[in-house]
Formats: C-alpha cells, sequence, structure tokens
C-alpha cells in the first residue's frame, strides 16, 4: 500500500430561521457520527475538519485522534481551503466530505475509500462524479495547477482535468443521500441508520405537514403512478424500475445545475415553461393528471426563474410551511402542493435521488399490511445452476 490518507472534512453551517437551524443541526450530528466512524480506520493518519459551526469548533480532539479543527469565516473559499490543505500537509491521497453526506455509511465503507486510494493511483473515486459530495483522489497535488472551484460539487470533473482516471461508488441510497434541506431527513426515520448523534436527532423530529409517508404505500402497490419531476438521472429511474411495483413517470430535466450559481439560469425548461402558463395550482393538477403522487425537484422552476429564493424560504417550501415563505410564487406553489388531493413532496436533488433509493426499499417493510406483489430476483450465474 501507498502513504497514508488524509479525511478533509467541512461542515457550514448558516441561517438562524427555524428551517435552517433543523438543517444545521443535523450536519452537526451527521458530522459527529463521521468523526466516530472514521476514528480508527488503519491508514488514515490525518483527519481535517473545517467549519464555522460553534457546536464542532469547540469540539475535545483528544476524543478524537489524529483531528485538527479550522475555523471558517464569512470569506471561506471551498477550493482555496482544499488546496491550502493539500499544499501544507503534502497530501498524497485525500479524501474528502462533505459534513451532510455519507449519512447511511458505516466504518467499513469509509475504509473500502480509504483503501482504494491507497492501493491505486491517478484515480479519482466519487460517490456521484457529476456533482460529488464525497471523492478521493491521488496524487491530490494533480489538481493544485487548475482554478479552485467554488463548490465540491465540481471535484469530479475537476480531477478529470487534472489527468486522473474517474471512478464512481455504486449508486444507491447510501452514496446518494445527502442533507441539503432539512426535508432530506426524514426519509431517515424509516431506514436502519446506525445509532449515533444523527439517529437520535432523527428521533426527535416529526414529519410536519409532509406527506411522505402517505406515499410509502404507493411504490409497492402495481395501481399506482408515481410522478417524479426534475433533476432524477437515469441510475435513479432505472432503481425504480426495478425495485418498486408502482408505475413511474418522470420528467427528468435541468441536469447540470449547480444550486444557487447554477449554469443554466433561463434555461428552456418543461416545466419552468409549464409553471409560467398556469397557476400554481393548475400546474401541479396538471403534473398529476394520471398520477397518484408528485415528487417535484423545485430547484428547476429556481433555476429557470433565475433569481433562487433564500434558504429560508426554500426549505419553508420542502417542509410545506407557506406562511414562512416570502418568495411569492413559491408560497403559493407550497400552498398548492399542502392542498393537492394527491400527496405532493417538494425537494432538491437529494430527495429526488437518495431519498427515492431509500423510500423504494423500506416500503416493501414497512407497510402495513405488507404489499401482495412481490419484487422479482435478477437472475444470475451463481443461482442458473
Amino acid at each position: 500500500m501507498s502513504e497514508a490518507a488524509t479525511l478533509l472534512i467541512t461542515a457550514g453551517i448558516e441561517g438562524w430561521s427555524d428551517p435552517e437551524k433543523f438543517l444545521n443541526r443535523g450536519l452537526e450530528s451527521n458530522t459527529l457520527d463521521i468523526l466516530e466512524k472514521t476514528g480508527s480506520i488503519p491508514g488514515l493518519e490525518r483527519r481535517i475538519l473545517v467549519t464555522n459551526s460553534r457546536r464542532l469548533s469547540n469540539l475535545d480532539v483528544s476524543r478524537y485522534p489524529g483531528l485538527e479543527i479550522e475555523k471558517s469565516g464569512k470569506d471561506f473559499h471551498f477550493g482555496k481551503k482544499l488546496f491550502d490543505v493539500i499544499k501544507r500537509y503534502d497530501v498524497r491521497n485525500m479524501f474528502y466530505v462533505g459534513g451532510g453526506s455519507g449519512v447511511l455509511f458505516g466504518k467499513d465503507d469509509f475504509t473500502s475509500i480509504v483503501d482504494f486510494l491507497r492501493e491505486n493511483d491517478d484515480l479519482s473515486i466519487a460517490n456521484n462524479f457529476y456533482s460529488a459530495d464525497m471523492i478521493g483522489f491521488s496524487p491530490a497535488n494533480s489538481i493544485l495547477n487548475l482554478s479552485p472551484p467554488n463548490t465540491d460539487n465540481r471535484l469530479g470533473w475537476l480531477t478529470r482535468d487534472a489527468g486522473l482516471q474517474p471512478f464512481e461508488m455504486k449508486r444507491g441510497a447510501k452514496t446518494e443521500l445527502d442533507l441539503d434541506s432539512p426535508v432530506d431527513m426524514l426519509p431517515l426515520k424509516l431506514s436502519e441508520i446506525e445509532p449515533g448523534k444523527l439517529n437520535d436527532y432523527l428521533t426527535s423530529l416529526d414529519w410536519g405537514n409532509t406527506r411522505i409517508k402517505e406515499v410509502l404505500p404507493q411504490f409497492t402497490d402495481e395501481n399506482s403512478r408515481l410522478v417524479v419531476a426534475g433533476r432524477i438521472g437515469a441510475a435513479t429511474w432505472s432503481y425504480l424500475e426495478r425495485n418498486a411495483a408502482c408505475h413511474v413517470d418522470v420528467i427528468s430535466e435541468g441536469r447540470g445545475s449547480y444550486g444557487e450559481q447554477g449554469t443554466n439560469v433561463n434555461g428552456s425548461y418543461i416545466l419552468g415553461k409549464l409553471f409560467e402558463k398556469n397557476d400554481p395550482r393548475s400546474f401541479i393538477e396538471t403534473l398529476l393528471d394520471k398520477g397518484t403522487s408528485l415528487f417535484l425537484d423545485t430547484r428547476v422552476l429556481f433555476d429557470f426563474f433565475g433569481n433562487w429564493p433564500c434558504r429560508k424560504d426554500r426549505f419553508s417550501s420542502d417542509l410545506l410551511k407557506p406562511e414562512a415563505i416570502d418568495t411569492s410564487y413559491l408560497k403559493k406553489l407550497t400552498r398548492a402542493a399542502i392542498e393537492a388531493s394527491k400527496p405532493v413532496v417538494l425537494g432538491g436533488h437529494s430527495m429526488i435521488s437518495g431519498s427515492l433509493y431509500l423510500l423504494a426499499d423500506v416500503a416493501w417493510n414497512l407497510v402495513e399490511p405488507k404489499s401482495v406483489n412481490i419484487r422479482p430476483k435478477t437472475m444470475t450465474e451463481d443461482n442458473t445452476n
């Protein structure tokens, strides 16, 4: 094996509204769990936590072997900090993890990525090459001649531009589920998440106005029709085709958008044009015309209008709390979602990727009475003899 790896964790919290604090507490809890899970991994000699969280900044580092904490301020720039760490510590094998990612990872999962980096060279390994929340790459200094990225999403592309061979972790709830919004934590209440700080926090949360639990029986019902609209990828769609008994209608668009600095502002989106020509109630009704439930990635609409609502507004919308929203069209859309006769789930990319994987799985175990539908097994060479 080559030299040991360095783990870099960034955990930035922001805002003081209730939904923002809701997410901040989840990010802090998950970061603490990451520190616990990575504390005794062979070949991981150094861990660096960069955060503006007071709770995390004041940790007793003696409890976390090899941990260094660096405080970030208002002028924090993700790429510059990443480059600085690589240079200061002369890092060969870099493993980056965002504070909202890896929520379903165990120690063995983190260990396998560290081992992969130490056993190989001239490559990167990301949870999602096109929009990374977790990524390892070696040699780390290969990216230093490029421009430091504003966010972690572009890291996969950056390592490719540096000449590294990109690899991806297997797509699924483990790798795709990220805490981008407070609503992303609610499906986790249904999962078998490992004991820890995040699990303790999840038990204190209620479902509020969200209608996620209402959708669960539909995943195992052949007479239901799930409508998913937004930045859903082919891998997620394919997983639903294999693992959900319901029909699935997909409107996939806006792939390649990167949040508030999205590159597709004012793009010619189907959803944006449809929303523009209809009032919010009619927009929801049109999408649900033949469907029995709807998952809507509202970020595609934000890109269409070219002006993202503030975090408070978009998180309040995800939680179906229109009374807390100031952005007019989003307030009306959220109210229409609440008043719809069929369940509507609003959210961002994680909701229509990692959460859909998770919900498609847990529905078979949690729906009562259990569905009479059966998921067919996949034929392999091992079971054909």
